[in-house]
């Protein structure tokens, strides 16, 4: 008997995916107009939302990446475009983090970037979900050129700026600090992520963020990075080197958010048991107490 006529529902399928690769892959590369690969790639990104990507797409890789990387007039928007259908391979397509470290992806972004600064927000969505892939993180880390300029990258928009997007330039420094923090959360690397954040500024760049930060999103993931990255005595030296970096970690404890107040604590903590650091934080302290704003610490 069939499943309808014992009275079983069978659970409703994915529709079919409406192209092929092949066809996806044809749009985006030349010689079809910039105008074309624009609408193919927004097509493309916008049903991967509500349809089951199949695997055979990871072949499109290098054909989003190449028209990510064309050059020529006209193209911004087919740029925005790709960069978006780039961000649902890698979220939905197994292998493609992999196939796009191995294609460049890294430096064809942050070209575009340059020129573009109206892409800055999904390209760190790209790289932020590129990184959770352990083999495409570890294969960026290793890749010298790779990760210096990625982690450049992101250090300027985690404090800000002038570079926006729709969400504001506060909208950029939080994607540029989430990507920070993946990176130096890693731990099935032996730590070969967070170190390569720490020895090219990341503790800096996290201070530094805080000290920008114009609300509690921006702070708490700046707070959640030092935390991660300040584990050293040097590496501390580093934090309360940053211009107006233990001010600022006074005045967090004083935020309304738990989340923010408790990490600047646990932190402000950690620099003042530290016979390094102890004299940058009694400064700060009663800098934030003549002001009154202190946090009282011992109440925590």
């Amino acid at each position: 008997a069939s499943s309808a006529a014992m009275g079983v529902v069978a659970p409703p399928q994915a529709p079919p995916f409406p192209f092929t690769v092949e066809q996806f892959v044809a749009e985006v590369s030349p010689p079809s107009a910039a105008a074309t690969a624009s609408q193919a790639c927004a097509a493309f990104a916008q049903l991967a939302t509500k349809a089951v990507v199949p695997g055979t797409f990871r072949a499109a890789v290098p054909a989003v990446l190449a028209l990510v990387a064309r050059e020529g007039e006209g193209l911004v928007e087919a740029k925005v475009s790709a960069l978006a259908s780039l961000v649902a391979l890698l979220a939905c397509v197994p292998g493609a983090a992999e196939d796009a470290v191995a294609h460049g992806a890294v430096a064809a972004v942050l070209k575009a970037c340059e020129a573009d600064p109206g892409l800055d927000g999904n390209a760190l969505e790209a790289f932020r979900i590129l990184v959770t892939v352990d083999a495409a993180a570890e294969a960026t880390v290793s890749d010298d050129a790779a990760i210096g300029s990625l982690i450049a990258f992101v250090k300027t928009r985690a404090v800000g700026g002038e570079r926006a997007d729709e969400r504001g330039n506060d909208g950029i420094a939080e994607a540029a600090l989430d990507l920070l923090c993946g990176l130096a959360a890693k731990r099935r690397d032996g730590g070969a992520c967070r170190d390569a954040v720490v020895k090219r500024g990341g503790v800096a760049a996290f201070g530094a963020a805080l000290v920008a930060a114009r609300n509690d999103e921006v702070a708490v993931r700046a707070l959640i990075g030092l935390a991660m990255t300040t584990s050293s005595e040097e590496h501390r030296k580093e934090l309360v080197a940053v211009p107006g970096a233990c001010s600022a970690l006074t005045r967090a404890t004083r935020s309304p958010d738990n989340d923010v107040a408790g990490a600047a604590k646990a932190l402000l903590r950690a620099l003042g048991s530290d016979d390094a650091t102890r004299d940058a934080v009694a400064a700060a302290l009663r800098e934030t107490q003549a002001s009154g704003a202190a946090a009282d610490l011992d109440s925590a």
